[in-house]
């Protein structure tokens, strides 16, 4: 069993709950761009899908990781309104 150097606690993992899903969800999970963008705030519109445009075979339907969804965004030209 591990302990904590500075309490001297046991460490052991707690109970699976709603939260550890929705993490181990957005790490490891795979959906495609569109799927992706519907989990992101409303306020955000693509205008020109740049980061899609690498030569690496990803288009906005391939599965890809939320990391890789988000590395992907920042190339993006998007559209955010603010008045929502």
């Amino acid at each position: 069993m591990a302990y904590n150097d500075i309490t001297g606690k046991a460490i052991k993992s707690g109970i699976q709950n709603k939260d550890y899903d929705k993490g181990w969800e957005r790490i490891f999970a795979k959906k495609s761009s569109h799927e992706w963008l519907k989990e992101t705030p409303e306020i955000v519109r693509i205008v020109s899908p740049d980061g899609w445009e690498l030569d690496d075979g990803v288009t906005m339907d391939s599965p890809i990781k939320w990391a890789d969804f988000q590395n992907r965004l920042n190339h993006l030209t998007i559209l955010a309104n603010h008045e929502k």
